[in-house]
């Protein structure tokens, strides 16, 4: 019984891990429309504004380093990081998983960034 159980939560996180990874080039294509909107003054969306607070605290946001974190993004089980902070900040930040209910699937948020993922399988 232990067994199955154990392979349960290895098939989970296996699943957390491959809806993780898809995440990563959208965080790209986020940095990009945030560099965008910056270099023409739109500096009020929300990707501007996340890319605005990298460069303030010292991280320079290109697309080509931005591009090179998301192709670079591996998070492993047990050790699942956010997407978001990789790929703009090039830190790993853990993530927590809050468990599915009724009303919601399973999602795993940053406390850093405050990004959410869902990561419950596809019905």
């Amino acid at each position: 019984m232990n067994t199955r159980s154990t392979s349960v939560d290895r098939a989970t996180a296996e699943h957390r891990v491959a809806a993780l990874l898809k995440q990563a080039p959208l965080e790209f294509a986020r940095a990009v429309y945030g560099i965008n909107d910056l270099a023409a003054g739109r500096a009020d969306t929300m990707a501007a504004r996340e890319v605005a607070r990298a460069q303030r605290q010292g991280m320079p946001v290109t697309e080509e380093r931005a591009e090179q974190r998301a192709r670079a993004y591996l998070p492993t089980v047990g050790q699942e990081h956010c997407p978001r902070c990789w790929v703009v900040y090039g830190q790993k930040i853990p993530l927590r998983f809050r468990q599915s209910t009724v009303e919601r699937p399973e999602t795993a948020a940053c406390h850093a960034c405050g990004a959410e993922y869902a990561t419950a399988q596809d019905a």
